[in-house]
């Protein structure tokens, strides 16, 4: 099993976040944020250019999932350390959950999601993945069912897909 290496993980996911940063422009002002927000599980607040909503969201990119059919559901970050993942602790109104080999996001209200994780954790399969001295525990979500949860499902190749009425 590959052990994940967390410089190289972030500068794939730094290249992943300009992709859906492009995207979103056209609806959105888009600011990025402190590593503070980043620790309550916010990497962008975009502010609507239709009405001045203002959104937390949490970007998650998953090249993985195009291959196993899976989405990876964080719930223990660090394992040593019982430290929760993106999925329990995030503070963001909404993730966008990128699959990058498929040219596919899905938007999820955290909330909704938040209320799935223990339901997940009963059905689906749990893995723990490698890190430099510990593991990254989720649950395997699969994409079919992921994507019921979703409020709309996106192409970042063109903004026309974006069919979310914006709040």
């Amino acid at each position: 099993m590959t052990t994940y290496q967390f410089e190289a993980q972030l500068r794939k996911g730094e290249a992943y976040e300009a992709v859906l940063d492009n995207f979103f422009r056209e609806k959105f002002d888009i600011q990025s944020v402190q590593m503070c927000d980043q620790r309550r599980g916010i990497d962008r607040i975009f502010t609507s250019k239709k009405n001045g909503s203002i959104l937390k969201i949490e970007y998650k990119a998953d090249s993985k999932a195009a291959q196993t059919g899976n989405a990876f559901i964080e719930t223990v970050s660090v394992d040593t350390q019982q430290k929760p993942g993106w999925a329990v602790y995030s503070e963001a109104d909404y993730l966008i959950y990128y699959i990058p080999p498929l040219l596919t996001g899905y938007v999820i209200q955290m909330d909704r999601l938040k209320g799935k994780v223990d339901l997940w954790k009963e059905r689906h399969v749990t893995r723990s993945i490698p890190n430099r001295g510990y593991n990254t525990i989720g649950v395997l979500v699969p994409l079919r069912e992921f994507e019921q949860l979703a409020i709309t499902v996106i192409s970042p190749l063109s903004a026309s897909d974006w069919r979310k009425e914006n709040p």
